[in-house]
């Protein structure tokens, strides 16, 4: 990273297979593992993207610029790495009273029996996010890491337990694991 006086610059060199695209504050990058974008509208950096190398300018060397310098220089390389290794997060389903059962359908993950109760708790899939339950894990991954971490955080948000002591009851489905690769 330099320094300028006015301003940070950064160049993030691209994996061979990969190629990057910016278009209308919309930054496209595709790889072996697919395509993602993301949305750089409020983004307050300037983005070009030369043949093998993109380079990344702050606005300026305030403390706000320059957080949100760091915070699309992540974002960049978030989407590279999805799009080369992907990103997979593994969930445990824990239960001591009831025996639950989780199924996906077309676009949401269904969570049956859920302390008993007789109506399903539904939590929805985000993007192009591919879940997978194996016995007592639920996989999920893909090549976009909000979309991943989105989808985990409403499978475990449709399985919270309210107005009991947590202590005690334990059932829900956690977060154990989250790693690049896809499963």
């Amino acid at each position: 990273m330099s320094t300028d006086r006015n301003s940070l610059i950064r160049e993030i060199i691209l994996p061979d297979g990969v190629s990057a695209q910016f278009v209308d504050d919309l930054f496209t990058i595709t790889g072996p593992l697919g395509s993602t974008s993301k949305d750089f509208r409020l983004i307050r950096a300037n983005l070009k993207v030369d043949s093998n190398k993109i380079i990344i300018e702050s606005l300026g060397s305030r403390k706000k610029q320059r957080a949100t310098f760091g915070t699309t220089v992540a974002h960049i390389n978030n989407l590279i790495v999805g799009v080369t290794e992907g990103y997979t997060y593994k969930l445990k389903t824990a239960f001591a009273h009831f025996p639950l059962t989780v199924k996906t359908e077309s676009d949401k993950i269904v969570v049956e029996n859920f302390y008993g109760e007789r109506g399903n708790r539904i939590a929805k899939i985000i993007g192009s996010s591919s879940v997978s339950v194996k016995g007592d894990d639920v996989i999920i991954s893909g090549i976009n890491i909000e979309d991943v971490s989105q989808t985990a955080a409403n499978l475990e948000q449709s399985t919270r337990i309210k107005n009991k002591d947590l202590r005690v009851y334990l059932d829900g489905i956690y977060l154990f694991e989250k790693g690049r690769g896809k499963e």
